[in-house]
């Protein structure tokens, strides 16, 4: 996938990322994009016991996040596929992973995504979570997008439902709003870049008062 994308000398390594032995990339990284498994097949005995310390649970996606955490450096960004369940589910692991985003460290935005995106392969709900490494908390507010629709049919199909210039997130023409409907992804990205310039309208707008 990585050669698929241009990254022509990918450095892949064949292992188990939640064991013992992936410990010594604590962080490493400045930058974690990823998918990682869901409900995947678990060997408990082997996984890192600094992981099982920071969450003791059986949950694949909630220690792929605990680790992740980990190989961030201080200041370090990742972008996540989530199940719902790790927005929703009431266990004790998953209510202490949801804290430690929120409180210790700074969770920027949820893109939750429709259910279909991942068809015909899962039909499994799914959220983006975007957070920073701070250890020290940083979480004032968090931007929500709920997507209903990428472009393409949320059935087993995945059809094209837009012309070819007004697919993707960043379409080849100007986006014709009345697209919007069938393709939210431009819109998400208008919003997403504007974020800042609203906060900052908003600071200024408190400050006016005090």
């Amino acid at each position: 996938n990585m050669l698929l994308h241009g990254i022509e000398n990918p450095d892949i390594q064949h292992r188990d990322s939640l064991s013992q032995q992936a410990g010594h990339d604590e962080d490493r990284y400045s930058l974690i994009l990823a998918n990682p498994p869901f409900a995947g097949s678990l060997d408990y005995e082997q996984v890192s016991k600094d992981l099982l310390k920071d969450l003791k649970t059986k949950k694949t996606e909630l220690l792929f996040l605990a680790l992740f955490l980990r190989l961030l450096k201080p200041g370090g960004r990742a972008a996540v596929v989530v199940p719902d369940g790790v927005l929703f589910g009431s266990s004790a692991a998953h209510k202490k992973l949801r804290r430690t985003l929120v409180e210790d460290h700074h969770l920027a935005a949820v893109v939750k995504l429709p259910s279909g995106v991942f068809k015909p392969y899962a039909g499994v709900s799914t959220a983006i979570l975007f957070f920073t490494k701070t250890g020290v908390g940083g979480t004032d507010e968090v931007w929500f997008y709920d997507v209903k629709a990428d472009g393409m049919s949320l059935d087993d199909k995945r059809a094209i439902l837009v012309p070819e210039d007004q697919f993707g997130a960043v379409p080849s023409a100007d986006f014709v709003v009345a697209n919007h409907e069938k393709n939210n992804l431009p819109d998400i990205l208008r919003r997403w870049s504007q974020r800042n310039t609203s906060e900052k309208t908003r600071a200024r707008t408190d400050q006016s008062f005090t």
